[in-house]
């Protein structure tokens, strides 16, 4: 029989949420960043772990522990000597990781099972309190739809958690607003060498909705969410097994896309939408039969080439050039130059993703990082009669095009889904089973 308290059960959700053990220590990390570090804020999070948090602890499991702050992270741990042995029967009677990093191996199908009223509440709350950001840039691109985003690191591969965890909020009634999956399909949609995909994972509720089911246990949570509440006038989101999807952008098959940074639910598999993750992956709130409608047209949806990669001239030519060897092994590459006006009424190139966005950042007068700044229309209009070098395999624009500006260097390759060479990639190397879409080795 559980003796597992409400008490009890946000540590363990606390741990859960930030927990490392080693043996007779653990540490809690909670990665408060910037938040974390404000002078108003911190001396109100230092009485929550002296009072609260330490008081918890106290009464439970029978020792004191404290914290300490570095590199924008609050660290609890155990005093010495602490005693560890009933906290890890905890964790076990809910058969629960009681060693390493407790977000990388841990399963939460009996915890859901076994905790039963408020231990619920207090389970979940341990975990917002460790994993839950309120910063005011999560949002659903604009300000009146502030979110609350549980984020959880892509070291931890945990897939599964992220869809245990989602799936057990959407039964106690809260309604996703979206999920961001630490997968290159998602993060690197169009750039098949993009290296900066692994971004975490990130469950996202607007305020309200969060609010209607949860709480946070820390007052300096508990402050900051009634004070962003204000500001949302968005509804919310439908439930998601009556969502209707919208044709989805195209997925350009990732050169990570067989990585061994992903776990093998989803390794060398393919993802058009945050839903279709949850539906393989066996959430039961999933809409299984939008995501069936959109499996059916995937012939619309993948590029084996990239759809829009940016950078500089050099870089791209050889990028071009094994494409040229790997799949046009008979035809020779071919220059052309093209003004710009030209180019974008091309109804050859209407096929072409990215084209306007590739050319702003080729004329751009400032850049950040490889986006270009300022309205892209207007970048546009200012070099229409500008001129720009075209790379393509043969001449019949069957390949990725590489678009150059010859006078800074920059340049960007893009492609056609429609292409034949594209679709014939896709016929021989994508294989379906169900909603699971897997490239053939």
């Amino acid at each position: 029989m559980s003796n597992i308290n409400h008490v009890k059960a946000y540590i363990i959700g606390l741990l859960v949420g930030g927990g490392k053990i080693d043996k007779d220590v653990f540490v809690i990390d909670l990665p408060f960043k910037k938040w974390g570090m404000e002078p108003n804020r911190m001396s109100i999070i230092a009485t929550d772990i002296l009072t609260k948090i330490c008081q918890y602890f106290n009464t439970t499991y029978s020792f004191n522990v404290t914290y300490e702050i570095g590199n924008n992270k609050w660290l609890i741990k155990p005093m010495p000597n602490a005693n560890l042995d009933e906290l890890k029967k905890d964790l076990e009677y809910l058969k629960l990781p009681t060693s390493g990093f407790l977000l990388a191996k841990a399963d939460l199908s009996f915890a859901k099972k076994e905790l039963k009223g408020v231990c619920i509440e207090s389970f979940l709350s341990g975990i917002f309190d460790a994993r839950a950001s309120l910063t005011l840039s999560h949002r659903r691109f604009t300000d009146d739809a502030p979110v609350v985003s549980i984020e959880i690191p892509g070291s931890t591969k945990n897939f599964k958690f992220v869809v245990q965890l989602c799936s057990w909020l959407t039964d106690l009634g809260s309604t996703t607003d979206q999920i961001l999956y630490n997968h290159p399909n998602q993060h690197a949609a169009s750039d098949p060498e993009y290296r900066g995909w692994k971004k975490g994972f990130k469950i996202r509720f607007l305020v309200r909705s969060f609010l209607a089911q949860h709480s946070f246990a820390l007052q300096s949570k508990s402050v900051d969410i009634t004070k962003i509440e204000k500001y949302q006038k968005r509804e919310e989101q439908i439930p998601c097994y009556l969502r209707k999807l919208r044709k989805p952008s195209p997925v350009t098959v990732h050169s990570d896309q067989n990585s061994s940074d992903l776990p093998i639910e989803v390794r060398n598999k393919i993802f058009f939408h945050y839903h279709h993750f949850c539906a393989v992956i066996g959430c039961p709130h999933a809409p299984v039969d939008e995501i069936k409608k959109i499996v059916s047209k995937k012939e619309s949806f993948i590029s084996f080439y990239p759809r829009l990669s940016k950078g500089k001239k050099d870089s791209l030519l050889k990028q071009i050039e094994l494409i040229k060897e790997t799949d046009f092994p008979e035809i020779e590459l071919v220059k052309n130059e093209r003004i710009v006006e030209n180019v974008l009424r091309d109804e050859k190139l209407h096929d072409f993703l990215g084209i306007d966005v590739g050319i702003a950042y080729l004329f751009a007068h400032t850049l950040k990082g490889k986006r270009h700044t300022g309205n892209m229309n207007e970048i546009i209009n200012s070099c229409l009669h500008n001129t720009v070098e075209i790379v393509s395999v043969g001449e019949d624009y069957e390949s990725p095009l590489v678009f150059i500006n010859n006078s800074n260097q920059r340049a960007f390759i893009c492609s056609s889904i429609k292409s034949k060479c594209n679709q014939s990639l896709i016929k021989r190397k994508i294989e379906v089973n169900n909603l699971t879409i897997s490239i053939k080795q």
